[in-house]
C-alpha cells in the first residue's frame, strides 16, 4: 500500500460548504488533513495540513488515485477542479 499526498482545488469561487463536502468525501475515501510525525525537537506531534491538502494510503497507483478522486469530486461536489496527487515515500513538516 502506497501513501499519497493530494491537493484539491475547487475552481472559481466555491462556497465554504463545498470544501466541507470535500473534507467529508476525502475522509470517506481514507484521506485526512492531519499527519503524525516528529517535530524539529524530536517529539511526536500531530500536524494539520494546509487547506484542501490530504494524506492517505491506497493500493492503487498515482494516476488511478487521481482519476478515482476526480470522478467522485466532479460527481458529488463540483465539475471544475484540479487534483494533484503525489506518491509520498518520505516527508517532513514543520511550523
Amino acid at each position: 500500500m502506497a501513501n499519497y499526498a493530494v491537493r484539491v482545488e475547487l475552481r472559481g469561487d466555491p462556497p465554504a460548504e463545498d470544501y466541507e463536502s470535500l473534507r467529508a468525501l476525502m475522509a470517506e475515501m481514507g484521506f485526512g488533513q492531519t499527519v503524525v510525525g516528529v517535530d524539529s525537537q524530536g517529539a511526536n506531534k500531530k500536524f494539520c495540513l494546509p487547506h484542501a491538502t490530504y494524506y492517505g494510503s491506497s493500493d492503487d497507483d498515482c494516476s488511478t488515485v487521481r482519476d478515482s478522486l476526480s470522478s467522485l469530486i466532479k460527481t458529488r461536489i463540483q465539475k471544475e477542479i484540479i487534483v494533484f496527487v503525489v506518491q509520498a515515500y518520505t516527508w517532513a513538516i514543520g511550523y
